[in-house]
């Protein structure tokens, strides 16, 4: 076959143009740092990273969830913490004022001490983590405890029996709180009332009484130390998710890089390669195809 100028010049063109596509797309590779942008670069690429993003957005989502979550929980296990406390200060207040050696102004002045504790441990299960109350279920607007003379202890509650929870998981739902209503459920009666009565019977100063009353306070104790030992099982078992979640997106934003971004090393390299293939490539075209109109006269 005879090779003619024509058949050389579009062999150069042709050579070129794919020379110069490529550093085209290498140039676009390194200024969005992604090798694989839309579907047709690389159907399954881009589908499996599609796949892992989605992925990753779901587990932030849960994070988020849980972080918000453990601030709340947090502060209510500070609460029942504090909570406890006061009991048993109660309870120690109530062995001493059950003693022989007690007399009845030392009591009465025992039961104003109560009455005092009784108005901190209203206002600690009112604590509230922005516009909502840590102890009042998902009746969160409304305080949990009020003041009231004609309910048990001087206490009424608002709270309901459904403590609210965050969704830390698939299918997972963890609670971040307890309920006031679940508190004040005790099985020596009412929280308030148990109070109550101890403060009843300092005021009247019926030892008897005091020294019934020294089972009930306990048991409240437990109760509400019970409460404080599972919202802290919570806690730890949304700190763990948490870290398992974080471990889980840094492997799993690897896996889309090494999908879809770019390999700057080899990008580099191959673009200093098709430069050079380009500048040979019109070297040698000037070389070979230098005819002028002198040539044909």
């Amino acid at each position: 076959m005879r090779i003619t100028q024509k058949i050389i010049f579009d062999d150069f063109k042709r050579d070129i143009n794919r020379n110069r596509s490529q550093m085209a797309g290498i140039q676009s590779d390194l200024s969005s740092g992604k090798r694989v942008r839309i579907p047709s670069q690389d159907p399954i690429s881009f589908q499996r990273g599609r796949i892992l993003e989605e992925d990753i957005r779901k587990q932030q989502q849960y994070q988020n969830n849980i972080s918000t979550g453990l601030r709340q929980a947090r502060l209510a296990q500070e609460a029942l913490d504090e909570t406890i406390d006061n009991l048993i200060e109660i309870k120690r207040i109530l062995t001493h004022g059950a003693t022989d050696t007690s007399r009845e102004k030392v009591r009465e002045s025992m039961a104003q001490e109560i009455g005092g504790i009784r108005d901190t441990i209203v206002m600690t299960l009112n604590s509230s983590y922005g516009d909502r109350y840590l102890f009042a279920g998902t009746n969160s607007s409304v305080e949990p405890m009020v003041f009231d003379e004609t309910a048990p202890g001087g206490v009424a509650g608002n709270s309901n029996t459904t403590a609210p929870r965050v969704q830390a998981g698939d299918q997972i739902f963890l609670d971040i709180s307890v309920t006031g209503t679940e508190l004040r459920d005790t099985s020596a009666g009412d929280l308030f009332a148990v109070i109550g009565e101890i403060e009843q019977a300092l005021l009247d100063s019926d030892r008897e009484a005091l020294g019934e009353l020294l089972g009930d306070i306990s048991e409240v104790i437990d109760h509400t130390a019970n409460a404080a030992s599972r919202l802290g099982n919570n806690i730890n078992r949304l700190e763990f998710m948490y870290e398992q979640f974080e471990s889980k997106n840094i492997v799993l934003k690897s896996n889309v890089s090494e999908l879809t971004d770019t390999d700057f090393a080899k990008a580099f390299s191959d673009m200093q390669r098709t430069q050079i293939a380009f500048e040979a490539a019109m070297a040698v075209h000037t070389q070979m195809i230098h005819n002028t109109l002198l040539d044909y006269l």
